[in-house]
């Protein structure tokens, strides 16, 4: 009896976290199975350390304002190269302005990473309905 209270309550635990918790946990818990297979015992305490972060403080609501704000710090960030791309070719430095388009591009397919992640939470959040036939 005491073992199906135990699991009971550690299955509550798993359904309380959230489903975008439960997909970070999840993706740890393979990147510990990846590095134990493949003998890369310096990072398996890290994910472990990482995985028990994940069970005991994460939260979706959490998670999905950190993506947010750096969601809004990477836009910020583009305005800012920008701007920094107009001022130099303001001054006709040509190779100072590849090298902020370089960034620029760096930093804009960092922010599409970020606004992909979001979604991607939130459609865990979120499932679509199922489709009635």
């Amino acid at each position: 009896m005491k073992k199906i209270m135990v699991l009971s309550f550690v299955a509550c635990g798993v359904l309380l976290a959230g489903p975008v918790c439960d997909f970070k946990e999840k993706d740890v818990q393979t990147q510990i199975d990846y590095a134990s297979k493949h003998g890369h015992k310096d990072k398996i305490s890290g994910l472990q350390k990482a995985l028990k972060e994940l069970q005991k403080h994460c939260k979706d609501e959490i998670v999905i304002a950190e993506i947010q704000t750096d969601i809004s710090k990477l836009e910020k960030k583009v305005a800012e190269v920008k701007q920094k791309i107009l001022e130099v070719q303001a001054k006709g430095k040509t190779d100072r302005v590849k090298k902020q388009e370089m960034k620029l591009k760096l930093v804009q397919t960092e922010l599409e990473s970020k606004k992909q992640e979001l979604k991607k939470m939130q459609d865990l959040m979120n499932p679509p309905a199922p489709s009635k036939k």
